[in-house]
């Protein structure tokens, strides 16, 4: 999977989503609760789908660029902040 496939993925998992809520006479309540079994597939799958495309998302472009950010940030910060040697403590 490449980021347009995540991102392409995750479109249809919205619009999968979005369809019992656009069009409710399309998916008519049949079970005794009166929910539609295709509405309930629609919402599993969709809410499935749009996971793995922003989990890939996040996986492969936001947690490297969170490292390189807070690797970027330590560099800056590394020797700004040194602490005292404790065997120059007098009277020990």
């Amino acid at each position: 999977m490449n980021g347009s496939n995540a991102i392409i993925f995750s479109l249809i998992g919205s619009a999968m989503e979005a369809l019992p809520i656009a069009f409710p006479s399309w998916f008519l309540p049949m079970g005794a609760d009166h929910s539609s079994a295709r509405a309930l597939w629609l919402d599993t799958m969709g809410a499935a789908q749009i996971g793995l495309g922003l989990g890939y998302l996040v996986r492969a472009h936001l947690f490297p660029a969170a490292v390189r950010l807070l690797s970027a940030i330590r560099e800056r910060d590394s020797g700004q902040f040194a602490l005292a040697d404790p065997r120059a403590v007098p009277g020990r």
